[in-house]
């Protein structure tokens, strides 16, 4: 049990730091169980009237976590390098407790800081870099933790569902939806970490690294994006009872594999009613079977709630919730997209409609041991050219990256061949 009260040290007054003071100043044990002693942000000029009288600011983040005054450091700046990154390594060789939301140092550098909490049994609490209101860190360590876990399946980036959900919804193209999203504030000014896959990569890292002991790098994992989805797919997709989701996907179960790409999945599946800004985890596990968690993965509240859900947890047992155990180690991946697995695929070449390109694609196709389950040809109005929509039985995926490379290759393909792995 950590001596009370605790002092906190909070750096990083953004949306989600003023929430977390907010929340905190407010709640009935402020005082007893614990206080803010002090704060660092950038822009002292801003009104920040939440901030009670008497708390220390400090300009310099650094200086905060090495306040001897401090037992708590609330790291909420962001960014896997620079004044975060040494905000979190000074709190934890002072011998401090830290509670970070920063998904993207956590993917880059949590063997680091899980080593060194262990080492300086202090508490290191992450809640709130995965999937924000969803306790998903919470239920692995505490609910499931007699539990093997397989794996792990999620779709854990809002701004990646809108899009997919407003396509299909309106009709409308990308780049239109991603606008009206930018608007309504679900998308970043540059939308590229969440439309090209690498937002939901950190935080598949981050349960890889609590899970299976395992931190993949993601310069070695399979990721890519939904900005190369079309409407024409999204249509397609749902003519065959499918929606097109990003998941992000973790599995140890016959080699370990980690990644993020879109999906087909049934309409029928419970991860295919996930709309909107929602995030949702499926976790596979030998006792406890399919469990799905769900709810809102960003935000202001969302995010406050699972650093408070952090900090009461540290004032409970200071180390008890730990990433280590029993002398475990961590294990840097870098390589998690050597698949072995096998899927079916979606498949979508646009060809000009002449005589013999079927019989190449099917060379190819008998090359890499592809087999066909169904072939439909869709015909474009006004032009020559078709769409060939194909599904096939369960075949390597590496075969398949193999086979759409000599497709392009192909004298009358149109553009690039589009294939997409189909969830069961």
């Amino acid at each position: 049990m950590t001596s009370l009260p605790v002092s906190i040290g909070i750096a990083g007054i953004g949306n989600v730091g003023s929430e977390v003071v907010s929340q905190l100043t407010k709640h009935k044990e402020y005082k007893k169980s614990f206080f803010i002693k002090a704060v660092s942000y950038r822009n002292k000029k801003k009104k920040r009237n939440f901030i009670p009288k008497g708390i220390i600011y400090y300009s310099d983040a650094k200086k905060l976590a090495q306040d001897k005054n401090i037992d708590l450091v609330i790291e909420l700046i962001g960014g896997s390098e620079g004044i975060a990154k040494d905000v979190c390594f000074i709190a934890i060789k002072n011998n401090k407790h830290l509670i970070t939301a920063n998904k993207a140092l956590i993917a880059e550098y949590g063997k680091e800081l899980s080593e060194l909490s262990n080492k300086n049994l202090v508490y290191f609490g992450f809640e709130a870099s995965v999937a924000g209101g969803v306790p998903v860190i919470k239920v692995i360590k505490e609910s499931l933790v007699s539990n093997e876990i397989s794996q792990i399946t999620g779709i854990m980036n809002g701004t990646s569902n809108y899009l997919m959900d407003e396509i299909e919804k309106k009709s409308i193209d990308f780049e239109k939806v991603l606008k009206t999203a930018q608007k309504l504030g679900y998308a970043e000014k540059d939308p590229t970490f969440d439309i090209e896959g690498i937002d939901a990569a950190h935080k598949l890292a981050i349960l890889s690294l609590l899970v299976f002991k395992k931190l993949p790098r993601l310069s070695g994992m399979h990721v890519r994006g939904v900005s190369e989805v079309t409407l024409y797919d999204i249509k397609t997709a749902r003519e065959f009872g499918y929606k097109i989701k990003l998941l992000a996907i973790c599995s140890n179960e016959n080699s370990f594999e980690c990644s993020v790409e879109p999906w087909l999945i049934s309409q029928d599946h419970s991860l295919a009613k996930i709309d909107g800004v929602l995030n949702a985890i499926e976790i596979n596990s030998n006792l406890a079977g399919p469990l799905l968690l769900t709810g809102a993965g960003a935000g202001s509240k969302p995010t406050a709630s699972a650093v408070m859900s952090d900090i009461f947890d540290c004032l409970a047992g200071g180390n008890r919730t730990g990433i280590l155990r029993n002398g475990e180690k961590i294990n840097e991946i870098s390589n998690s997209k050597s698949f072995k697995s096998e899927v079916k695929f979606y498949l979508r070449v646009s060809v000009v409609d002449k005589v013999g390109i079927l019989s190449d694609l099917t060379s190819i196709f008998k090359t890499f041991k592809i087999s066909i389950e169904t072939i439909y040809q869709d015909l474009q109005k006004g032009n020559q050219v078709a769409n060939l929509i194909i599904f096939t039985h369960n075949v390597k995926r590496t075969q398949m990256q193999k086979a759409v490379l000599k497709i392009n290759k192909l004298k009358g393909t149109v553009g690039n061949a589009l294939a997409f792995c189909i969830y069961n």
